[in-house]
């Protein structure tokens, strides 16, 4: 505050002026049980600044390895005029955070993002024309920056934006016009700070599930059914209930549970429950693919352009090919895990998990809670990749908690999280396309089972279109995988279009490029990576092993190069480097991009080697990381990113697209560096060996 006008004064000056604000310091935005009063679209929901003037921003979806936290400071710190210090961010805490519905968290800065840019817009526009008002000016005449509201033509008057704030909080809809600040004025947006919890897990003092140590703390383990499908005929729980430490056994029918002070108590008391099971019809993996074409129900017609079988019919070359993408597990490296607490009448709830108010509903339907009774608090999570949407082990511990009165903590094993939790859905993919005479592709037909919509219309200019997707009966549980069919889809396409172009003898960059037309961001990430890798006039199978494919999802479009080594006697295949061209809108934080970027790209070379879920008599086989083999550092290739710049479109999904594009291009470089052309990820050894 300048000289020439005290705290006191102004604050009198704007008796009557409402400043719509929370009252109040860091971290009181909501009382427990009002959250559903904070409609998303009010930007004291988002947004609260304390006293001191240290802003924090509220957001429903937690950091799941993203960077959300660090890049939702530096948007609203942007729209503020903040140091990023001055920021925290709050995450995934149901009695904190606005309700909002199920957000996928590799597309949280998509949406997350644009809610707290124009909840901060807002804030900032609203402490501005207060002061404006007070002191007689136009809004033009004022300026918001460096934690304070100040004249533009006399610095020396100012007032700081937490004494501005502490006036009420009242109801403000976000204004879909308020002026965001212009691209070319961004200090911290672009920038590539550090991760704002970067030391804390390299130092190990973040906090996971597993480590928390609540007071008469009791540990959960819960009865699994032998087999997929398996119902619960007799149990017997006499023994486990004898069992050292055993504080209860919780017998309701379809659910099992034994609760001990210690987990190996817990763990022993468990396998000395007798049960009996009714096991299902015996399923195994050979008749995966052959299952889900018998089972097939027509879902959607995405697009339909043209008459395609006509075109089909007349088309002077076509061809035609099915794709098979096998189940496989998100394998985070942090199991599923939930401590419940029971407060009273209502639970508290810490759980691994992307989306803590699908937990807070849950547990409030298992125990008959209205859901204001239950507040979940989300710690660090130990990798998510689409799994922790599970809520199964957050109703188990609620209900042990219960049972006993005290906190229980329910903690998966390896074994329990790759064999007991949802799958990525497998995929079979028939594609059939027609080419005219001069090797332009006329007509494209796509029927997709399984794996559903995502990836699956196509990016590239062709005459005639239909994509329909199908659902099938499948004998494992599946999930949302944030690879739901965006993997999938863009494999069948980018494989088939690779094997037209040997076809044609043509170059398959030049293919996609001469279907481009009118695609300017496909086609900039399409040239660029091209320029980077020196890709010219390659006609596949050259035996030097490069591969090309691109992808679209979530708002951003990637192209990449792999490059590979096959052994030709073993089949074994090394990726040894991985160009990557993406453009994901603004780019938040450069760094954070790319890591994001490298992450997919060794995520896509487990899809494309290594992973699948192995099952024979309805038993998952493959329960530790010996058995499913996800990639380690020994197999990461040399990953350069070309982050291409696109400040007309706001941040987009950043983590996935190159994911996508990966076991294509890796397909692709196989058939070019030994001529076998392999429709069926993984591509394991005795795929690729070369008699």
């Amino acid at each position: 505050m300048s000289e020439s006008m005290t705290r006191r004064e102004f604050l009198h000056l704007a008796s009557g002026i409402v400043v719509l604000f929370h009252v109040g310091g860091m971290g009181r935005a909501f009382a427990a049980g009002t959250v559903d009063n904070a409609s998303p679209a009010d930007f004291n929901a988002w947004v609260a600044i304390g006293e001191d003037g240290r802003v924090s921003i509220f957001a429903p979806m937690p950091d799941a390895g993203e960077g959300l936290r660090t890049e939702l400071a530096q948007l609203a710190a942007e729209e503020l005029s903040l140091s990023v210090s001055a920021v925290k961010v709050v995450l995934g805490d149901t009695d904190r955070v606005p309700a909002m519905g199920s957000v996928c968290p590799s597309e949280a800065i998509t949406n997350i993002g644009q809610q707290v840019r124009k909840a901060a817009a807002q804030a900032r526009e609203t402490l501005a024309a207060a002061a404006a008002q007070q002191w007689g000016v136009d809004r033009a005449a004022v300026a918001v920056r460096n934690g304070r509201v100040e004249l533009v033509s006399d610095t020396e008057q100012w007032v700081a934006i937490g004494e501005l704030a502490g006036c009420h909080r009242l109801p403000q809809v976000i204004k879909g016009e308020v002026p965001l600040k212009p691209v070319d004025s961004y200090e911290v947006v672009g920038t590539s700070l550090p991760r704002l919890e970067g030391l804390a897990f390299v130092r190990g003092e973040a906090t996971y599930v597993g480590d928390l140590r609540l007071e008469r703390m009791a540990y959960g383990r819960v009865l699994r059914p032998p087999c997929l499908g398996a119902q619960l005929v007799r149990v017997d729980t006499r023994a486990a209930a004898s069992q050292p430490g055993v504080l209860r056994v919780v017998d309701a029918g379809d659910f099992v549970g034994v609760v001990a002070t210690r987990p190996d108590l817990a763990e022993r008391a468990l396998l000395s429950v007798q049960a009996s099971w009714d096991e299902p019809e015996q399923v195994s993996m050979g008749t995966l693919y052959r299952q889900l074409r018998a089972t097939a129900k027509l879902d959607k017609q995405l697009v339909l352009r043209g008459d395609v079988e006509a075109v089909l019919a007349a088309s002077p070359r076509g061809y035609s090919a099915s794709y098979r993408v096998p189940f496989a597990a998100h394998a985070p490296i942090e199991p599923h895990g939930a401590v419940a607490d029971p407060r009273g009448d209502g639970m508290v709830m810490y759980a691994s998990t992307q989306h803590p108010f699908l937990h807070r509903d849950a547990v409030a339907k298992a125990l008959d809670l209205g859901h204001r009774k239950v507040h979940v608090i989300v710690p660090a999570i130990g990798g998510a990749f689409g799994g922790k949407e599970e809520i199964a082990y957050s109703v188990e511990a609620a209900r042990l908690a219960r049972a006993v009165g005290r906190p229980v903590m329910v903690t998966q094993s390896r074994e329990e999280e790759l064999a007991w939790n949802s799958f990525q859905p497998a995929a079979l993919i028939d594609v059939r396309s027609g080419l005219t005479g001069a090797g332009r592709i006329r007509v494209w037909d796509c029927d997709v089972f399984n794996c559903g919509a995502r990836g699956a219309t196509p990016p590239y200019e062709f005459e005639s279109v239909r994509v329909r997707t199908h659902t099938c009966r499948t004998p494992l549980p599946q999930g949302s995988w944030p690879r739901r069919g965006g993997m999938a889809n863009a494999f069948a396409r980018e494989v088939h279009l690779d094997h037209i172009a040997a076809e044609l003898g043509e170059d398959p960059v030049a293919l996609r490029l001469r279907h481009l037309e009118g695609r300017t961001r496909m086609k900039q990430v399409v040239e660029d990576v091209a320029n980077r890798f020196g890709w010219r006039d390659r006609y596949p199978p050259t035996g030097l092993g490069a591969g090309f494919a691109c992808a679209e999802d979530a708002g951003s479009c990637a192209a990449v190069v792999a490059e590979v080594e096959v052994e030709r006697s073993t089949g074994l295949v090394r990726v040894r480097r991985v160009l990557v061209a993406q453009d994901s809108g603004l780019i938040v934080n450069p760094d954070n991009a790319r890591n994001l970027i490298e992450g997919a790209v060794v995520r896509g070379l487990g899809s494309s080697l290594t992973e699948i879920v192995r099952y024979e008599q309805s038993r998952v086989l493959t329960r530790s990381f010996a058995t499913y083999q996800i990639p380690s550092f020994a197999d990461a290739p040399t990953i350069e990113v070309i982050l291409a710049p696109n400040e007309e479109h706001p941040p987009q999904a950043t983590g996935m697209v190159a994911l996508c594009a990966v076991p294509a291009a890796v397909a692709n470089a196989v058939f070019d560096a030994v001529g076998k052309r392999l429709r069926e990820l993984p591509l394991l050894p005795g795929r690729v060996r070369c008699e």
